[in-house]
């Protein structure tokens, strides 16, 4: 008698995908005004980025609608105009723990962007990225093991849209290395203060680490930006 193949795992955990109809039925109990048209014009504006279809219809993930329900959130009780929200997700997509005009942050938000763990069907679902891109970055340490999180997932895109320009992985070595240098730097900076073992010294670490790590991108950025600038000279 023959034995029967074992089930993939892959077959049994498919990403679930939401038609705009459908993300209108989970999204209008709370936003009735909500419609088709409004979704479009969100992806427009860059907030929500849905995948496409062959025949080019939109598929949204559940992240998708978690993005969508915080942009919707933030127009009905904070009056905020989407250029402020378009940068508040940036933030919240970098792992930062941005403020609002208002002055207050959600911590749900945090939660809900960064919190979240992928398995590999929902990164490449997220992102688009191949398998063999994701073993030859994970090769090259440049994303973890499953379960993803957030990082690996913007990771993952920036990988992916480096492929337009031929730019592998493998390529990305000398990023990896210098980001755990710099790494390397804030931990030496912020271990004193963490050695105090206490609620304000963990905050007072975190807030040293984030603002360490805002120089070094500002200083990495300037020094990408001069020689861009020679070129287009």
């Amino acid at each position: 008698m023959a034995q029967t193949a074992p089930a993939k795992l892959y077959a049994a955990r498919p990403v679930k995908l939401f038609n705009i109809g459908q993300v209108l039925n989970v999204l209008n109990p709370d936003f009735p005004d909500l419609t088709p048209s409004k979704l479009r014009f969100l992806e427009e504006q860059g907030l929500v980025t849905p995948q496409r279809t062959p025949s080019g219809y939109r598929k949204f993930t559940e992240l998708d609608i978690e993005r969508i329900q915080i942009v919707l959130e933030l127009q009905r009780d904070q009056y905020l105009p989407l250029k402020v929200i378009r940068n508040y997700l940036a933030d919240l997509d970098e792992g930062k723990q941005p403020s609002l005009p208002g002055g207050t942050v959600n911590p749900q938000h945090l939660r809900q962007s960064r919190g979240k763990k992928l398995t590999r069907i929902e990164l490449v679902a997220e992102t688009a990225i191949t398998d063999a891109l994701i073993q030859e970055a994970q090769d090259v340490l440049l994303i973890g093991q499953e379960p993803f999180e957030a990082s690996d997932v913007e990771i993952a895109r920036a990988i992916v849209h480096l492929q337009r320009f031929g730019i592998q992985p493998r390529h990305l070595r000398g990023i990896k290395a210098s980001a755990e240098r710099e790494i390397g730097i804030i931990e030496g900076v912020v271990a004193p203060v963490l050695g105090k073992n206490d609620t304000a010294s963990r905050s007072r670490a975190a807030h040293y680490a984030a603002e360490i790590e805002n120089q070094f991108s500002s200083i990495r950025a300037e020094l990408i930006r001069s020689v861009i600038g020679k070129i287009d000279g």
